[in-house]
């Protein structure tokens, strides 16, 4: 079975950043979030889960940290099952905001080339129109 590693939440960054720092606020939203969302949580969230640790800020968005889990239940190989607990505006390998890459994921269904979307991005960012 393979597990994604990163369970996204349907939540805010403004949400989200203060249950980085609060362990009970935390696991009271997981927990909401487990019992609302079953399907956004691999199989094994059932048996328990631990806070796990806070990962460092990234390079590419130092204002965004990301807490993560782990499974109280353990993978068929006995390895740990560690999940990154991310908010709904990080776009993966938190390479930016989903409000940044909006527009252009819009245009992408269009066929507009990934060349062109990367310059209209650049170029609208370097403009301050992003």
């Amino acid at each position: 079975m393979k597990i994604n590693k990163r369970v996204v939440l349907p939540i805010s960054l403004a949400e989200y950043k203060p249950l980085i720092s609060d362990s009970k606020g935390s696991r009271e939203k997981l927990d909401s979030m487990i019992a609302t969302y079953p399907e956004l949580f691999p199989e094994g969230i059932e048996g328990g889960y631990v806070l796990h640790d806070i990962l460092p800020a990234s390079a590419k968005m130092p204002e965004v940290r990301f807490r993560r889990i782990k499974l109280k239940e353990k993978d068929a190989q006995g390895n740990d099952i560690i999940l990154t607990i991310a908010s709904s505006e990080v776009v993966p390998y938190m390479k930016g905001l989903t409000d940044e890459v909006e527009k252009a994921l819009f245009l992408r269904r269009f066929g507009v080339p990934f060349w062109a979307l990367a310059y209209s991005l650049v170029e609208t960012k370097t403009i301050g129109i992003v």
